[in-house]
């Protein structure tokens, strides 16, 4: 005969061994499920890397401003939401992937692979005249010039010193630019505008000026701050997805830093000793001031459009530094009004330099130079198509430097930096 304590033992054992079953039953299924998830969201940052490829690999397919679906696998399992969106002279391609309630995006700055094709030195349209050389000019690269050739020149006391005239092959020009890439020109000429697409946040840069930091996250929606007023940049830390526009004018201070900021406005001062990486694009004049340092990817650009009754300029005074790109495109010409980039003595591009019209040249460029004529100026006269003591060396640029597609020739994109 079985005592009642014996059946309470044992009923008790019972209870012990289901929750004991019950809790390896549970653990072994949140272990799975923790497994199933973890395996799902590194394949969607797979997926979501993938269409980062693929963007690249088609950019030209991607309408821009947009997103579509691509089936990764033409298995339904693989989707993926790749964008393509305009940012300054760049562009941000993004990719999402998606499975229940998980989520993988990854996005990146692209530009144009400039060595994919011809490494160019310099281009200088054909305009009849020869390129003339004078004191220690330095050119390094493959070059088209005039059919009228490069010759010595001998002015303002100075002859031209070294060996060669041209370090590398030379080719005869086309009387105008290669053609400009109008997709660049007519996007940012919108971005001038105070309104943009929906997907921005507009808001009045009056409500930030008490602030002394503005960041903001390339996930986020792109905050735009626009005032019809001039807007004076001082003693702020602006950061991220961020576009600031003026009307009128934007002076920057030295004592704002800007990182991966764009500014649209009729025309951008940078002060004195101005450090940060910004594309600036202005209509009718830019002035960088002397000893300003502006780190890649950072974009200067002037575009003209319609007639205007003064010069259009880009002024870069002594001793700056700017890693990335330098470009003027004016829309129409204007013989007493010519458009005009000026790169001082001292400074030094590393990147393309682009003038649809006059390019003065006393600095160095590490890289590519195209321009309709050369002008230099002196105490005593201004001469065209001269160069004096100037530097042009395409072989020195990294051949992973990522540019700007100025040209239509130019179709393949690289990854510039991850925004996420």
């Amino acid at each position: 005969m079985i005592k009642a304590g014996a059946l309470l033992y044992a009923m008790f054992l019972i209870i012990v061994i289901a929750i004991i079953s019950s809790s390896f039953i549970l653990v072994n299924y949140y272990n799975s499920a923790y497994v199933i998830g973890s395996l799902k969201q590194e394949q969607l940052y797979r997926d979501a890397s993938s269409g980062i490829n693929y963007g690249l690999s088609f950019h030209q397919e991607i309408p821009l401003n947009s997103t579509i679906e691509i089936d990764l696998f033409n298995d339904e399992q693989h989707k993926v939401n790749v964008g393509k969106k305009q940012w300054g002279a760049f562009y941000i391609l993004s990719a999402e992937a998606k499975w229940k309630n998980k989520l993988a995006v990854k996005s990146a700055l692209i530009g144009a692979n400039i060595n994919e094709g011809e490494k160019i030195a310099l281009y200088l349209a054909d305009q009849n005249k020869p390129l003339s050389l004078t004191g220690r000019t330095i050119i390094t690269g493959n070059c088209y010039l005039p059919k009228a050739g490069v010759k010595r020149a001998y002015i303002e006391g100075k002859s031209f010193v070294g060996n060669k005239l041209i370090n590398g092959l030379k080719y005869n020009s086309q009387k105008s630019l290669p053609k400009i890439n109008n997709e660049l020109i007519n996007e940012n000429m919108k971005s001038f505008s105070p309104t943009l697409s929906i997907t921005d946040s507009v808001l009045d840069y009056e409500l930030f000026f008490e602030q002394d930091s503005i960041i903001n996250s390339f996930q986020n929606k792109t905050l735009v701050l626009y005032s019809p007023l001039t807007i004076n940049l001082s003693n702020k830390i602006i950061e991220g997805n961020i576009i600031i526009k003026s009307d009128k004018q934007i002076l920057v201070s030295s004592s704002t830093i800007i990182t991966n900021v764009i500014l649209y406005a009729k025309g951008i001062i940078l002060e004195k000793n101005t450090k940060g990486t910004m594309q600036i694009f202005a209509q009718d004049s830019i002035w960088i001031e002397e000893k300003c340092q502006l780190n890649y990817p950072s974009v200067i650009a002037l575009i003209g459009k319609g007639n205007t009754e003064i010069s259009r300029k880009i002024i870069i005074e002594e001793d700056v530094l700017i890693k990335g790109v330098v470009f003027l495109y004016n829309e129409n010409f204007d013989r007493k009004h010519q458009a005009l980039i000026s790169i001082g003595e001292k400074s030094e591009i590393t990147g393309q330099v682009y003038s649809s019209e006059l390019l003065e040249l006393k600095g160095k460029v590490i890289g590519g130079v195209f321009c309709k004529k050369l002008l230099l100026k002196t105490p005593s006269s201004v001469y065209e198509n001269h160069l004096m003591d100037a530097v042009i060396n395409r072989k020195d640029l990294s051949e992973y430097f990522v540019g700007v597609p100025l040209t239509e020739v130019i179709k393949n994109q690289r990854i510039i930096k991850w925004l996420n």
